[in-house]
C-alpha cells in the first residue's frame, strides 16, 4: 500500500502541511534539505511530485483546532487519504491561523484543485466565496446553517443524550458538563444535547454545574475545580471531548477523589488515549475514519457529476462503556 503523507510526516518528524507543500510543488517556507528528504522518502515508495492537473483535493483546517485535537483529526485525515488514494486523487493539507488569517497561506491553485474539504473552519467568508465561484466544497464536522453546502456531520446531540441517559440509569442526577468553545457548531449541538438531557432524565438544573473551555486541557482542569468548589457536589461529569475529560480527571484525582467511586467521567470522540489511561475512559465513539471517507466520496460525487444536489450526511455515535463510570455511591 502506498505511503501516506501522515506516515512521511511521522518518519521525518515534520508536519503534514510541510509534506503536502513539497509534494505539490508549493514549497513556501520548506527548506531545500527538508524538501529533498520528503521527495526521497516518497520516491522510495513510488510517489512522485504531483504534476497531474485537476487531481488535487485541498483540505483546510484551523491550525489551533488541529493542534488541540490532533489525535481526533489524524484519524479523520487517514480516512480522507485512504479514499483519495483509492480513487487516484492527491491530498493537499492546509492549516490556517484563526487570528492572523492570510488567504495567501492557503494553497488553493485552481484549476489544479478539484474541490475543497473544510474542517472546523471559522472563516465563513472564504467558504461562501468559493461556493459563489461554484467550486465544489464539503464541510466536515462543521456547517453553515443558512447555506446549502454539502457537509458530513456527527449526531452530536444524540451522542450527549446517550451519555446522560446512561448516567441517569446509574442513578446520577447531579451531572456537570464541560462545554467546548461555543463558536463551534459541534459545541453548540453538544451543549443543546446536555440541556435536553436535563429535561428528559431529571438531571439537576444548576448553572454551577456548567463550564466552558476554549480548547486547552489545563482550562478543563480549572473548570472542573470550579465545579467541585461550587458546593453542588456533582457525582458525574460529561465533557465536550476526551481531551477535556483528561483535564477533568486530573483535577478530580488531585482533590483526592476517586474515579468512578466519587465522580464518574464521560468524554466524547473516543481517541486512542481514552482506552489507555487509568481508569479507561467511558466515551462517545465518533467514526472519525469514516468521516474522512464520506467527505471524499461526497466531494467526488459532485466533481464527477454523479450527484450535485445539497446533502447533509449525519453519522451516528455510540457509547463505549469503560471503567470511568459507575453507579452512585449509596
Amino acid at each position: 500500500m502506498p505511503i501516506t503523507m501522515q506516515e512521511i510526516a511521522q518518519e521525518l518528524n515534520i508536519s503534514v502541511s510541510t509534506v503536502s507543500r513539497a509534494l505539490s510543488g508549493y514549497h513556501g517556507k520548506v527548506s531545500e534539505e527538508t524538501k529533498k528528504a520528503i521527495l526521497d522518502l516518497a520516491g522510495k515508495h513510488g510517489i512522485q511530485r504531483r504534476k497531474i492537473v485537476g487531481k488535487n483535493v485541498a483540505f483546510v483546517i484551523d491550525r489551533e483546532l488541529f493542534n488541540v485535537g490532533s489525535s481526533f483529526y489524524n484519524s479523520v485525515i487517514s480516512g480522507i487519504e485512504a479514499e483519495l488514494i483509492k480513487n487516484r486523487y492527491y491530498f493537499q493539507f492546509n492549516s490556517v491561523d484563526r487570528k492572523n488569517f492570510d488567504l495567501k497561506s492557503i494553497n488553493l491553485n485552481f484549476p489544479d484543485i478539484v474541490g475543497v474539504i473544510f474542517v472546523g473552519f471559522y472563516h465563513d467568508d472564504l467558504v461562501l466565496e468559493l461556493k459563489n465561484k461554484e467550486i465544489p466544497i464539503v464541510l466536515l464536522d462543521y456547517h453553515l446553517p443558512t447555506e446549502d453546502i454539502n457537509s458530513v456531520l456527527i449526531d452530536n446531540t444524540d451522542g450527549i443524550l446517550k451519555a446522560c441517559r446512561y448516567l441517569a440509569e446509574l442513578g446520577h442526577t447531579r451531572v456537570a458538563y464541560i462545554s467546548g468553545d461555543r463558536v463551534q457548531s459541534s459545541a453548540q449541538e453538544r451543549l443543546f444535547g446536555f440541556r435536553r438531557a436535563k429535561e428528559l432524565f431529571g438531571l439537576l438544573d444548576d448553572p454551577a454545574l456548567l463550564g466552558e473551555c476554549k480548547g486547552r486541557i489545563d482550562q478543563a482542569h480549572e473548570v472542573m475545580n470550579k465545579i467541585i468548589d461550587s458546593g453542588i457536589n456533582p457525582t458525574a461529569v460529561v465533557t465536550h471531548n476526551d481531551v477535556f475529560a483528561l483535564g477533568a480527571m486530573d483535577a478530580v484525582k488531585q482533590r483526592g477523589l476517586s474515579i468512578p467511586a466519587d465522580i464518574s467521567v464521560i468524554g466524547f470522540d473516543d481517541i486512542t488515549l481514552a482506552r489507555e489511561i487509568v481508569p479507561a475512559l467511558t466515551t462517545v465513539h465518533v467514526p472519525k475514519h469514516m468521516m474522512g471517507v464520506m467527505a471524499v466520496r461526497r466531494l467526488l460525487h459532485i466533481t464527477e457529476g454523479k450527484e450535485y444536489p445539497y446533502k447533509k450526511i449525519l453519522l451516528p455515535t455510540r457509547l463505549i462503556i469503560r471503567n470511568s463510570t459507575a453507579s452512585v455511591k449509596q
